[in-house]
């Protein structure tokens, strides 16, 4: 299978290498459409889209009339983010070809990007009238219900597509997500359940059965119907992807390389595949080869966050935290609210020394997740390393009085506390967090050293514990 992909992409860069050469010399030249389509195919499937707009402008000058270069070329401007110019090349090919479905479909994606969504449920009713794929304009009109937070009429749309075509599987795995949204997604297992019991043999229904036991945290449940797909389809990629994410999940960590690597092998390079294999390489400690993969994954797409936050991860856990700072950043650039980029940078700012930065964007990540529990005992921790016990201390009980039932907090306050000098306090405060979760109190030993004062804590924890009969 991997020969067979090497071949045909050798073949696709022979003929982009005669064309742009024959361009290049301004020689005079001929294709049919079929010949242009393939050529732009190259370019799109290697993410040189400027590059294959030119070749279609090229291609129509030749083939005005060809609706499907027309269709090539919305594509393009689609991903190129300009939508309107899209629409125009969409509605000149729905002129030349006015009972093409796909054009409709093309259309309606592009009406829900633009937050259109009334037009594109009107656009795909029209479709509704000539389309012989109609489980597809079924899905299509869920998607853009979903969109327009219509989770209701999103999912009697999918169930439409679905019944019309049981083995729809994008309409199944979007069913499970607006199921989800929804609250109903643990009583839908036995809907999936009754499509496998008409036909066991769907690697589709077993696929999205596994997606929605991994939604539902149950992954071993999710990892044995990846399973029984891949023994249906044993090249079935994505069937091996999610397999890989569940032994990751269950920390069957080497068992899940195996299934990236299948998915490698089946679909050849991505930047998806390149981060998911650079993940389990860092999950299995072998960081230079995760390195590795997450560069490969950033030399296909540039703005794929993931990866420079996977090299960000693994170049901390080797200690070279000035360069996983230039990394996390990089991922911050792209998404600059995201909390795991936001609390990563942080605490590689304060091991680096740099306070200032470090208090800066742990103040951000509060303002954003004032919830979160991490980010408030790590930034404590910050002014507590400092000297500032004060500010430490008010910052915890900033959490407390965001997550009152929090045990950590009180725990970590503890600590505070009696390096302030403030031990009958702090014991008052050890036995609320005794109460609210005695089995946590280990926490407390990892920033008391002294003896004296674990024999002290120690005491009163044996006496909390024969008092309430723990």
């Amino acid at each position: 299978m991997a020969e067979e992909f090497k071949k045909r992409q050798e073949e696709f860069q022979k003929l982009v290498l005669e064309f742009e050469l024959q361009v290049k010399n301004n020689i005079d030249f001929y294709y049919d459409s079929e010949y242009y389509e393939r050529i732009v195919k190259w370019y799109i499937d290697n993410h040189k889209f400027k590059l294959g707009l030119k070749v279609i402008e090229i291609a129509l000058s030749q083939h005005k009339f060809s609706s499907d270069l027309l269709i090539q070329k919305a594509n393009i401007l689609i991903v190129l983010q300009k939508f309107s110019k899209a629409l125009i090349s969409l509605d000149k090919a729905h002129s030349l070809n006015p009972k093409d479905e796909n054009i409709f479909i093309l259309t309606g994606q592009v009406k829900i990007i633009l937050g259109y969504y009334d037009d594109a449920i009107e656009t795909f009713n029209k479709a509704l009238d000539i389309s012989e794929n109609k489980d597809e304009i079924f899905y299509q009109v869920g998607l853009a219900y979903q969109a327009s937070g219509k989770f209701n009429h999103a999912t009697e749309n999918f169930k439409k597509a679905i019944d019309i075509n049981i083995n729809h599987e994008n309409a199944l795995y979007d069913l499970a997500y607006c199921l989800n949204l929804t609250g109903e997604l643990k009583n839908s297992i036995h809907y999936y359940k009754k499509f496998i019991d008409e036909d066991p043999y769907s690697e589709f229904a077993w696929f999205n059965l596994g997606n929605i036991y991994n939604k539902l945290k149950k992954y071993s449940k999710a990892a044995e119907a990846f399973e029984y797909a891949i023994a249906i389809d044993d090249e079935y990629s994505a069937a091996f992807m999610s397999l890989g994410n569940s032994y990751n999940n269950l920390e069957k960590f080497d068992l899940a390389k195996k299934c990236f690597e299948k998915v490698l092998e089946l679909n050849g390079p991505s930047p998806d595949i390149y981060y998911n294999l650079g993940r389990v390489y860092y999950l299995l400690k072998d960081f230079n080869i995760s390195i590795n993969f997450y560069q490969r994954s950033i030399k296909i797409d540039q703005f794929y966050k993931d990866s420079y936050y996977g090299l960000g991860k693994s170049l901390s856990s080797m200690d070279k935290w000035f360069e996983a700072i230039y990394y996390f950043k990089k991922a911050q650039k792209f998404d600059n609210n995201n909390i795991d980029f936001l609390k990563s940078l942080a605490y590689a700012e304060f091991k680096v020394g740099n306070l200032v930065s470090s208090i800066d964007v742990y103040t951000k990540v509060m303002e954003l997740y004032p919830e979160d529990v991490e980010s408030c005992l790590d930034f404590s921790f910050i002014y507590y390393e400092s000297g500032d016990i004060k500010k430490a201390i008010s910052i915890i009980n900033e959490g407390i009085a965001e997550t009152p039932g929090e045990s950590l907090f009180y725990y970590r306050l503890v600590v505070y506390l009696l390096d302030d000098g403030k031990y009958k306090e702090a014991i008052n405060v050890l036995e609320s967090a005794l109460s609210i979760n005695f089995e946590n109190h280990d926490v407390l030993f990892d920033f008391i050293p002294k003896f004296e004062t674990q024999s002290a804590l120690i005491r009163v924890i044996n006496q909390f514990k024969k008092n309430n009969q723990l």
